[in-house]
């Protein structure tokens, strides 16, 4: 199932790169500066309206009847209505004070109530995500992926591509790529629920009361983890010129991508250890921690010696020559997100010995240390310090949040762990200063040199029962 999807999810979110791209390239690096600020303010309050319910579905749905499932999901959806209504009234009320704080231009505050529409369909794909992987619904929950993604392509088509009529400026195009959005996911989500969810009743009283302080305690974690993704947008919003944010912006929005790798790997992590803590087999926590990583490196250099090579190409097909200095910026991003990546599975350990309370603490530290790298760098150099902000804040971070699980649960990363990442940073650096500049025959020599020997030592880590035997 786990591999199933996560193979899904790759593939489906590979076209949104282009989507992404193509929506920049055609409103320009100044637009798409402040369009970052309102996507920002819309994960926002997606984070406040789903009241953490895709948690609770996640820990009620599976153990629950197929009736009982159904009541729950319609129960969440139900009462999420209110809290975004809520959030679009007082948007529009005080759209103006808000887009002068996160930095957005004045004339495109009437933009902020339309990004609720858009924050009341990432509750839904979050509700829907949570609820067909509960009910081990694989193939519902594929053509839900399918279904997202292929929204997202018709949107840019039509507003971007075809352009429909009375969009003729690119605020306008926005506003309408948002409200088709909107409108498909309105039609499409009920379809992909025919025949799954039985029954028209609401849980009753105390499973309701449960199913929401499950889900409640939540969404100050959510918020946090909010302040941690958007904080270089939100804090670099305010030293640079939008046109700068929005190159800036564009690269991190592709970097973003690299946690695909991680869906290839870590699907089976926790709940495998889970078993093995429980089991008191903390050997066999260890060797899946390990066996994770070693593999995930691999993974991890091979897509950094392709970026290496071909970033600029991939910003030029997607973005244009207007966001050509985006592509350092997706390189030295996608190395910083791959470090989270590598070392974030230490989080897992207060998931082990049940403190999750500490994600919360550890996460607002984590906050603050970004926001202060990002004002250092934004007060000293702009936006060609920032990425290399984010590194530094990621570095320490990880450092930190790595000591603290060793305290609860001892899982000392591999010996040549950091010798690995030290290895991937050099080999980034020579493949960009050397052979970036190269035409296109001798990169794909070059790709294909370094691709394959990585490929077949990730070959050899695929079989191996400690990472299948937790399925």
């Amino acid at each position: 199932m786990n591999a199933m999807i996560g193979l899904a999810e790759v593939l489906c979110r590979l076209p949104l790169v282009f989507t992404v791209g193509y929506l920049a390239r055609s409103v320009g690096a100044d637009i798409f500066g402040n369009w970052v600020l309102l996507l920002a303010f819309q994960v926002f309050v997606a984070g406040i309206a789903s009241l953490g319910l895709s948690s609770s579905l996640s820990r009620f749905v599976p153990a629950s009847g197929v009736t009982d499932a159904a009541s729950y999901l319609r129960f969440a959806f139900s009462i999420c209505l209110v809290p975004v209504l809520i959030v679009g009234v007082l948007a529009y009320l005080f759209g103006m004070p808000v887009t002068q704080f996160l930095g957005i231009k004045p004339e495109l505050s009437w933009l902020l109530p339309l990004t609720t529409l858009m924050a009341a369909g990432s509750v839904a794909d979050g509700f829907l995500d949570a609820y067909f992987k509960g009910r081990m619904a694989v193939g519902r929950q594929i053509a839900f992926i399918t279904a997202r993604t292929s929204i997202e392509i018709v949107a840019v088509v039509l507003v971007f591509v075809v352009t429909l009529p009375a969009l003729d400026t690119a605020p306008q195009r926005l506003a309408g790529y948002i409200c088709v959005v909107a409108a498909c996911k309105a039609v499409i989500y009920p379809a992909l629920l025919i025949g799954l969810t039985k029954g028209h009743s609401f849980p009753s009283s105390n499973r309701r009361r449960a199913f929401l302080n499950y889900g409640l305690p939540m969404v100050p974690t959510v918020l946090a983890v909010w302040l941690v993704s958007q904080s270089d947008r939100l804090v670099l919003s305010h030293f640079v010129a939008k046109a700068d944010l929005g190159v800036y912006a564009f690269g991190a929005s592709l970097a973003t991508y690299v946690v695909f790798l991680g869906y290839a790997v870590y699907p089976l992590l926790l709940p495998g250890a889970s078993r093995l803590h429980d089991d008191g087999d903390a050997a066999g926590v260890k060797a899946l921690f390990h066996e994770s990583q070693r593999l995930f490196v691999l993974l991890w250099a091979g897509g950094m010696a392709f970026l290496a090579l071909w970033s600029r190409d991939i910003i030029w097909w997607t973005g244009g020559d207007a966001f050509a200095a985006a592509a350092p910026v997706l390189l030295i991003l996608s190395f910083a997100v791959g470090l989270d990546q590598l070392l974030g599975i230490y989080q897992y350990v207060f998931h082990l010995v049940k403190r999750t309370d500490l994600i919360l603490w550890l996460t607002l530290i984590y906050a603050a240390i970004m926001i202060g790298s990002l004002t250092f760098a934004g007060y000293a150099r702009g936006i060609a310090w920032a990425p290399w902000a984010v590194v530094a804040a990621t570095a320490i971070y990880n450092a930190l949040r790595y000591r603290i699980a060793q305290r609860y649960l001892p899982i000392p990363m591999p010996d040549t762990i950091l010798l690995k990442v030290g290895g991937i940073a050099v080999l980034t650096v020579l493949l960009s200063h050397y052979a970036a500049d190269l035409g296109i025959g001798p990169r794909l020599v070059v790709s294909l040199v370094v691709l394959l020997p990585l490929a077949g030592l990730a070959l050899r880590y695929l079989p191996d029962r400690s990472l299948d035997a937790v399925s």
